[in-house]
């Protein structure tokens, strides 16, 4: 289900990329029509010599020279903006399989032929480092945990040391005899 809501994120966000450089592309005509009735100009005519007065040929070939200039940077634009969405698109992908490639999930590489050579062999490391951590995990959990062995009740007996020590200053104790 994820992956049908993420490919719908993605078409909506390539689809408002689009639209937001067409916007763009258009605005500058948009705001140069809108010129002469906020500057005043529309009322007062403009003085020019009757002889050098361009005809509508001579008008024609600049707005055409315009109108090609803004379709070559509006084709730039959109193609850098699929770029830039598609860089998005892989960086989404390379980020998902690393989750899930920590995750414990094993991935077959080739399925995916976006991912760079450099991206594949960050992922087949880092599957190879995930299954060698599973390895040692069940390895030590195999090993047994020996008991470890009970203390000695006497409390201040510290070897032979300590012993010899007691015997040279034991003192026999003279009891009177009870009769």
């Amino acid at each position: 289900m994820q992956t049908g809501i993420k490919s719908n994120t993605a078409k909506s966000a390539k689809d408002l990329a689009r639209q937001i450089a067409k916007q763009i592309a258009q605005e500058p005509m948009e705001v140069l029509k809108s010129v002469r009735s906020q500057t005043g100009a529309g009322e007062v005519a403009p003085t020019q010599p009757a002889g050098n007065t361009p005809g509508p040929e001579q008008k024609k070939a600049p707005d055409h020279q315009s109108m090609q200039a803004d379709k070559i940077k509006t084709s730039r634009r959109m193609e850098a903006l699929n770029r830039e969405i598609s860089d998005i698109q892989k960086q989404g992908l390379f980020k998902d399989l690393q989750r899930r490639i920590s995750e414990g999930e094993e991935i077959p590489l080739e399925d995916y032929q976006t991912l760079s050579p450099e991206e594949r062999q960050v992922l087949k490391a880092q599957m190879e480092a995930v299954r060698i951590q599973k390895i040692n995990s069940q390895v030590q959990s195999d090993v047994l945990v020996e008991p470890a062995a009970k203390k000695g009740r006497q409390l201040f007996n510290f070897g032979k040391k300590t012993a010899m020590k007691r015997e040279q200053t034991h003192v026999e104790k003279i009891t009177p005899p009870s009769g």
